[in-house]
């Protein structure tokens, strides 16, 4: 029986001392947690109350349950390297093509419309994250958010579209049939962006972020197949902006999330020609937050 009340007396001792002074905690499935302890009832033929055991020292009639896991602390700091975004990409067309007559009347290639100028709805965006990390502002719910990576936009058309340095005609509706028309874009692009996170009761965390992306131009191109020229693959800048300003947010659900983009600066340099396209993408966001 000493023994018995030596093995019951160290062990709530040596817990106390671990859990640092925690209050224990009674749970209604015959379970005690003390810090990182658990004493739980073993109930047989007759089911005892805790004032029986340990009046008893009934050691039998229980079970114990320690966990040396300390609890995760959030860190300030987070990293997180590759993070990858699946889009569908398009653009909204401001240009004033009736009152524009190098796009009406141009004295390279075909007249441009404002329907002749859509992409397929089939254009995409891949997006790739080298690195992002967040900053924690306010009690692990409020961040910012940055990084930096490279956003890719494949738009294609129904319509031959030739995208060439040439000063006369940048852009140009062309007289051939290609089986596949494509203009590449590539960004180094920097987002920069405030996070909140809320937890729902009985639902995953829900996080909002919101900001602006700033992008430079890495590489254009214009790739295209016809019977009748082969494969062609055409590059320069096609009189496109150097640097790409849009604003950005996300939405998670848990580990779902979804992303969008929208540009406030034109795909084009406004400097020297009237077609005002401005590139938007949403889709999904593979990334840890």
């Amino acid at each position: 029986m000493n023994r018995l009340f030596f093995i019951f007396t160290s062990l709530f001792l040596t817990t106390a001392a671990l859990a640092q002074e925690s209050t224990p905690v009674i749970y209604p499935n015959d379970t005690v947690k003390l810090g990182n302890l658990k004493i739980i009832k073993i109930n047989g033929e007759e089911k005892k109350d805790w004032i029986t055991i340990f009046r008893n020292l009934d050691y039998g009639a229980v079970k114990l349950d320690y966990n040396n896991t300390k609890p995760a602390v959030p860190k300030d700091i987070e990293t997180q390297w590759l993070g990858f975004d699946l889009g569908v990409a398009g653009y909204t067309d401001y240009t004033k093509y009736a009152i524009s007559p190098t796009l009406s009347s141009p004295s390279v290639g075909l007249p441009l419309t404002n329907r002749k100028m859509q992409p397929k709805n089939s254009s995409t965006n891949v997006n790739i994250w080298v690195v992002q990390q967040k900053v924690n502002i306010y009690q692990h719910k409020l961040y910012f958010k940055y990084g930096f990576g490279f956003e890719m936009f494949n738009y294609f058309y129904t319509n031959a579209i030739d995208f060439r340095n040439n000063e006369k005609a940048f852009v140009s509706l062309s007289n051939n049939t290609y089986s596949k028309d494509k203009l590449f874009i590539n960004y180094l692009t920097v987002p920069l962006q405030l996070s909140r996170s809320f937890k729902v009761k009985n639902v995953q965390t829900i996080s909002l972020s919101g900001g602006v992306s700033l992008g430079y131009m890495l590489t254009a191109r214009n790739k295209q197949i016809s019977d009748a020229l082969g494969k062609k693959k055409y590059y320069g800048d096609f009189n496109m902006n150097d640097y790409r300003v849009a604003g950005i947010f996300q939405l998670g659900i848990g580990d779902v999330k979804f992303y969008g983009s929208a540009a406030l600066t034109p795909m084009l340099d406004k400097s020297t020609t009237n077609i005002g396209l401005f590139p938007y993408t949403f889709g999904i966001r593979l990334a840890k937050f």
